[in-house]
């Protein structure tokens, strides 16, 4: 069978033989439909909580930074026509660079960022002493946001590595928290349920939707994107209904089941821009990695054109020589970026992974992978697992996730 692997701006076909294919691991897209349609009936029929024209006096309305997809300047106009009281809008930037005056033009839009009294989140903020969670995290947060009488989020839900998925209770914490809350939550990014696509039983998110019922979130609003960006899907009312609506989208579109394990898997980073760098495409890896075989072979399909994209990713992974020495250091200081070297080495640790990429072979073993041409992919795959290797083939992998079927993790609880 002929499959079509994105490149960059381009593609690479493979002809992979039916003997060894297990399952070319496609996602269940929804088109967009009406998107005023879906945002206006989930803004007016809130799922277990007030509704807007309710929520007066000094409202916080918590949006998303640069670094996520979501569409907030097609979002918030909903929300805004409904409220009367004091508005500001806070950018959840957690630990990223706070957000200026030109990226708040671009993200809320001309009109909204020069009506609305807009602030960044910062780790130079004054924090407000929430106490403590069940699960021993100490709760700082912006003193802006803590000290609101209404509290409002707004985001979109996606896969997340150690969260199970982003949206909801995120934009509390790490969005609007301080660092010391940040490192305390992150460092539960080691329990074994702390993966793509879990919310039971995952420490990381139970720990972030308790901090967002103690700060007292209000309403929450989310939204669900395809891969054109079009929104298919959008949720409001309660942060954890919110959060579980939207996953369960994501998982209708996104959670591909299989039936057993693979020797290898070959895999793309989606294309450009998700292939720009391996900082970005090494997400793809962590959606196959638990259906390939301990010693198993993964290909990772990425252009990378700009290299490596993070200096502290290139240089933190020549420190370490496993996954466990990087997690000690993790556990006694949670830095993020650090995180991508301990999912990188675990990579590693436990399959070899060869690149079909731009980036130039001394590059690629830097990172204890293998460069090798298109035209090596099968050849490498059996001389590895022999003619007959079972294969999972995933053009999409960093928005699709591959699980075993008779053992899938489910999100909704």
């Amino acid at each position: 069978m002929e499959v079509s692997f994105p490149y960059g701006k381009r593609n690479i076909v493979i002809d992979i033989p039916e003997k060894n294919l297990i399952k070319v691991a496609k996602p269940k897209e929804k088109e967009a439909k009406n998107e005023e349609e879906l945002i206006r009936k989930a803004v007016e029929n809130p799922i277990n909580a007030k509704k807007l024209e309710k929520l007066k006096g000094k409202i916080a309305i918590v949006v998303d930074d640069k670094t996520r997809p979501c569409p907030t300047k097609r979002i918030l106009p909903y929300v805004l026509e409904k409220l009367k009281g004091e508005i500001k809008i806070i950018f959840a930037t957690g630990t990223h660079t706070p957000v200026n005056e030109k990226e708040a033009e671009e993200l809320l839009g001309k009109e909204i960022a020069n009506q609305y009294e807009w602030l960044s989140h910062s780790q130079e903020a004054r924090f407000v002493d929430f106490g403590i969670t069940s699960f021993g995290t100490p709760l700082f947060f912006n003193a802006e946001f803590a000290n609101a009488d209404s509290k409002i989020l707004i985001g979109d839900v996606e896969y997340h590595y150690f969260a199970g998925y982003g949206g909801g209770r995120k934009s509390v914490l790490p969005g609007v928290s301080a660092e010391k809350t940040i490192e305390k939550n992150h460092q539960r990014m080691f329990h074994e349920k702390a993966r793509f696509g879990v919310l039971e039983g995952n420490p990381v998110h139970e720990d972030m939707e308790e901090a967002a019922d103690i700060a007292g979130v209000d309403f929450c609003l989310n939204v669900v994107m395809n891969s054109k960006h079009e929104i298919v899907g959008a949720f409001a009312g309660n942060h954890k209904d919110v959060l579980r609506q939207g996953a369960k989208l994501v998982d209708e579109m996104y959670r591909v089941g299989v039936e057993q394990k693979a020797d290898a898997a070959i895999i793309a980073a989606d294309g450009y821009p998700h292939d720009i760098n391996l900082y970005q495409a090494m997400k793809a890896i962590q959606t196959v990695i638990d259906v390939v075989k301990d010693n198993g072979t993964i290909i990772l399909v990425a252009e990378c054109k700009e290299g490596h994209g993070s200096e502290k990713f290139y240089n933190e992974m020549e420190k370490y020589e496993s996954s466990e020495e990087i997690k000690k250091d993790l556990l006694k200081k949670f830095i993020m970026g650090k995180h991508k070297v301990y999912y990188m080495l675990k990579a590693v640790e436990k399959v070899k992974i060869y690149m079909v990429t731009n980036m130039d072979d001394e590059m690629v073993e830097h990172f204890r992978m293998e460069k090798i041409s298109e035209d090596e992919i099968l050849d490498r795959i059996y001389k590895r697992h022999g003619e007959n290797a079972k294969i999972i083939a995933s053009p999409k992998a960093s928005t699709t996730l591959v699980s075993l079927a008779k053992n899938k993790f489910h999100a909704i609880v």
